[in-house]
Formats: C-alpha cells, structure tokens, sequence
C-alpha cells in the first residue's frame, strides 16, 4: 500500500501552496529566456544536484539536510516559498516523525524536501521512489506555472515533461549551483504585479 501513499504525497492537489510559487518561471518568461530550457536548467542544477541530495541526506539526517536546504536558497522568495511548502505539508499530519512535528508544531522550520523525506521515511515509502516523486513533483509545478503564464501550452508541457524525465540523475552529490536563478528571482522579489510569489 506505500505505492498508494506516495502517490498521495506527490499529488498535485495537495494543499501546500505550490500553485503560488512558479520558481523563477515567471521571471524568466516576462524577460524573454527560453521557458523550456530555463525549467530544464533549474531541474538539472537545483533540483537533480539540490534538492533530491537533501532529500536522500534527509533520510538519515534530516537537521543537516535542513540546514543546507535553508542555506542553499539564497533569495528570500525561493526560501520562503520552500519553507512555506514544508511547513503546509507539515500541517496536513500525514505522517508521524518528530521533525515533521517540530515543524507542524512551529519549533523548527522545514524545507519542503526534508519534510518530504521525513515523511516518507515515517509513510515506508521507499527512498528511491521518494526522490522521484520529489524530483517530479517539482518538475510539474514549473511546468503548470509556464501553462498559467501562457508561455506553453498544456500539451508543449506534458512533452516537456516527457523529454526532462527521461534523463534526470537521482545519484548526484549536493552541489547546486543556478545563478541565473538567483538573479531572475532577486528581480522578481521587485516586480509588481507579479501572477506567483517566486
């Protein structure tokens, strides 16, 4: 039944906020970059060599995990919008482990791919699937926040999805590295109006 439960976890209605947070896509689009390429890039660089790491770190060591994952985000909306998502997730009570708690409780903050961890460390869920479904949770949003934008159609997005996974790493070390992003984001923290809140 775990397979079941993972499912529930990486589902995209669950409740976390995700929908708020385009991750750099909005930038990108309003100042002309490649949608595509630009959520290509981010997948590679953030995700494949941060976030799936922290969340494999997580398993075992979730306060190291943490502590990098709230370091690695540079720009306030990127860290906020990844505690927000943790804290959300935290809040649902889907899983029972004591750093999820700390966080639901409001005693510690959590990056959402330690509380996605943690969560599948306490649902039984396997660690490979987890980092998968991490990895593909994400992936989705930043097409979903492309299609909101009009900067791809539904179908360019599922295609996009396609192509990314069938040639993403789950096994590499944590060395993100992304500037574009974190330039592209320190610009959006000024745009007014904007449709997302990163």
């Amino acid at each position: 039944m775990w397979i079941i439960k993972a499912f529930h976890l990486f589902d995209s209605s669950l409740p976390l906020g995700s929908f708020n947070y385009s991750f750099g896509i909005e930038e990108a689009y309003y100042q002309g970059y490649d949608v595509k390429g630009f959520i290509r890039t981010v997948i590679r660089n953030v995700v494949e060599r941060g976030d799936v790491p922290l969340a494999r770190m997580a398993f075992k060591d979730p306060e190291r995990a943490n502590e990098l994952a709230i370091a690695s985000k540079v720009t306030k909306e990127l860290r906020e919008s990844s505690l927000n998502m943790g804290r959300s997730l935290a809040k649902l009570g889907l899983c029972k482990d004591t750093f999820v708690t700390r966080v639901r409780d409001g005693l510690s903050q959590g990056a959402y791919p330690v509380v996605v961890a943690r969560c599948c460390v306490s649902m039984r869920i396997d660690e490979e699937v987890c980092l998968a479904g991490l990895l593909y949770s994400e992936l989705s949003q930043m097409v979903y926040s492309a299609v909101r934008l009009g900067a791809i159609n539904f179908v360019e997005g599922q295609n996009l999805i396609e192509e990314t996974i069938s040639d993403v790493s789950l096994s590499e070390d944590f060395e993100p590295f992304c500037p574009v992003l974190d330039v592209l984001s320190i610009n959006h923290e000024r745009r007014e109006p904007k449709v997302f809140m990163s």
